[in-house]
């Protein structure tokens, strides 16, 4: 078989596939494959930033990467992990949505709107999910993270569906330091739209908690990829953002006549700056960037 022949294959069957099979192909595929977008190079030097995409159309398997292997520092994007294992118990029956979880005063966190007001009360497990999902209410994570097991159980879940690198190893608010090198709480472009794809798309849940959670995370109100898109798009993504100017957004845009691009924009600042600002525009011109290739006929 020709490598032409075997490319056009493997874009074929990248389309086809969901859920943590996915990650194998994206491993597989050929540079040819993952055509570069030169913009993102210009997008670099003139915000001196470090950008790493990885974006995939659905419907085609056509697939963008750019510095998708490298580390970056996931921040508030491990929320959609922890949203997606909570609903996975709840599937199981080892968790209901109704079940009351405690608000401690003394775990309220700077970003904490919905917590916040509760203080001292209790809120839904389903609350809580929607707070971390449309928010990214800190003090909701950390009550969730606790109730599941700590950080680890983020790991863990990552690991049960395929994605070899993402990784969490501490609580709201620490795990944005997001200082260069440290690979704690991480994970690159591949393996986060390798997990989004799983829980988004795949049947890592059940078809209702899978419709819920893409339900919670369309009412998203932090994105910054939806600043890139054309008018009728819309997205279930979550942003993350943190020390050295780390600006992230993963999830799937949606299109008016269907289209479904799954994107993860992960950046920082490439100088090593901790108080650098996060850059959300960047991740809209990313964003749109991007978008001609994935549509290409």
């Amino acid at each position: 078989m020709t490598n032409s022949m075997t490319r056009r294959r493997l874009l074929t069957a990248t389309a086809a596939l969901g859920g943590a099979a996915a990650f194998a192909t994206y491993a597989g595929l050929p540079a040819l494959a993952q055509p570069q977008v030169s913009g993102i190079d210009g997008l670099e030097r003139t915000n001196n930033a470090v950008i790493g995409v990885f974006a995939v159309n659905l419907d085609t398997g056509r697939t963008v990467a750019h510095r998708a292997q490298e580390s970056f520092a996931m921040c508030s994007t491990f929320k959609a992990y922890l949203a997606a294992h909570v609903l996975q118990l709840v599937g199981r029956g080892e968790r209901s949505l109704e079940q009351q979880l405690p608000v401690d005063p003394a775990g309220i966190l700077p970003n904490s709107p919905r917590t916040e007001p509760r203080a001292g009360g209790e809120m839904a497990i389903a609350e809580l999910c929607q707070a971390i999902l449309q928010v990214s209410d800190n003090a909701a994570a950390n009550i969730l993270l606790r109730n599941v097991g700590g950080p680890s159980a983020v790991t863990t879940f990552a690991r049960g569906i395929g994605d070899p690198r993402s990784r969490l190893d501490r609580f709201e608010i620490e795990l944005n330091s997001a200082v260069p090198g440290d690979p704690r709480d991480t994970s690159t472009p591949e393996a986060l739209a390798g997990g989004f794809r799983a829980f988004l798309t795949g049947d890592v849940l059940a078809p209702a908690q899978r419709r819920l959670l893409e339900d919670w995370m369309r009412a998203n109100v932090t994105s910054s990829m939806r600043a890139g898109l054309p008018p009728g798009w819309t997205t279930a993504d979550k942003t993350g953002s943190g020390d050295y100017g780390t600006t992230n957004d993963v999830g799937i845009a949606y299109g008016p006549q269907g289209q479904r691009l799954l994107l993860a924009v992960m950046t920082r600042s490439a100088a090593d700056d901790p108080d650098a600002e996060n850059n959300r525009p960047l991740v809209g011109e990313v964003t749109a960037a991007v978008l001609p290739e994935l549509l290409r006929v």
